[in-house]
């Protein structure tokens, strides 16, 4: 029987099933929850019991003090609801919220999506999760490689599986080293999170998200965060390509329209293997939605295009909260 948490310093409600721990069902369902290895060894989840009762899952190695322990302060990680509960702990929402971290990861699957497209999987370890936003990146170390940035493609309710998407540039070393030298099992440091493309948590209007190729990646985080939060928000997403079968996850995103009643999904070509410019693709998308006062609007795009960009959005109306902007340099 599934029970109704709320968290009374932020008053957001959650749902817990029956054999989930708190922490896995508020992550389900979008909250962005302090956390880290999720298996009770670093305290990082820590919350108390206010009202309600609590039934333990597994045993945990943080010792919690004598004062803690009368407090009711428990590891969400470790933790099912017996009852409805009121609960009171730290939620994430800004970038700045999140503590930079070093994490020795190792590379998982790796899987071709299409012709020069890699999407690359990292496991950290059990006992030492990522603590992440949706739409932030990281940057990775391998041995003899020079750090590189990328972002995060999965969400962040997984700590421990990473996924990232990178395409082959014969310039780029680090693509060289992912295509050519990169094998399952290698080591590798992660250094993060960075990057404030990330969710304004508080909003509850409807959004647009716009990516430039492989600039889905963070765009995908969101989407998938934000689905958690509300399947029932409405969604148009614009993915835009100039390159030859750019739009190498096109099934992901109709999985989401088959899904969700209120998710749409463009698919566009730009030359030179379409007619279109990332600036008529923007004229046209502002004439569909021509209250665009009214939306949160997420975009991605060439670095060179991104103040350009900017001042065409702002200069219909919408308000500099509302618009949320990232470069991509490594499409």
């Amino acid at each position: 029987m599934p029970h109704k948490i709320t968290i009374r310093n932020t008053d957001h409600v959650f749902t817990a099933e029956e054999k989930a721990s708190v922490l896995k069902a508020g992550l389900l369902e979008g909250l962005n929850l302090d956390h880290n290895c999720a298996n009770g060894s670093c305290g990082e989840c820590k919350a108390r019991l206010v009202e309600g009762q609590l039934e333990s899952l597994r045993h945990h190695d943080y010792r919690l003090s004598d004062q803690e322990k009368e407090d009711q302060v428990f590891l969400m990680c470790c933790h099912r609801a017996k009852s409805d509960l009121l609960i009171e702990t730290h939620e994430s929402e800004t970038a700045a919220d999140i503590p930079h971290q070093e994490i020795k990861a190792k590379v998982g699957k790796l899987e071709v999506l299409q012709e020069g497209v890699m999407q690359f999987q990292l496991r950290t370890p059990r006992s030492k999760g990522l603590h992440f936003l949706a739409g932030q990146g990281v940057n990775l170390s391998f041995k003899g490689q020079p750090p590189f940035h990328l972002d995060i493609a999965s969400c962040p309710c997984d700590s421990i599986q990473l996924r990232f998407h990178l395409r082959r540039r014969d310039e780029c070393d680090f693509s060289t080293y992912v295509f050519d030298k990169m094998k399952k099992n290698a080591e590798v440091m992660v250094s993060g999170p960075v990057g404030e493309f990330t969710l304004n948590e508080q909003s509850e209007r409807p959004i647009i998200f716009i990516a430039w190729e492989c600039g889905f990646a963070p765009i995908a985080s969101l989407i998938d965060h934000v689905i958690q939060k509300d399947e029932d928000r409405e969604i148009h997403f614009y993915w835009l390509s100039a390159i030859s079968q750019g739009h190498y996850l096109s099934n992901y995103c109709r999985a989401w329209v088959d899904a969700l009643d209120n998710f749409h999904y463009h698919s566009i070509d730009l030359a030179p293997y379409g007619e279109e410019s990332f600036d008529s693709v923007f004229e046209t998308i502002s004439k569909e939605h021509t209250e665009l006062v009214a939306w949160d609007i997420y975009m991605n795009c060439p670095e060179h295009q991104v103040e350009e960009m900017r001042a065409k959005v702002l200069a219909l109306g919408v308000p500099d909260s509302q618009l949320k902007m990232s470069a991509v340099d490594y499409g």
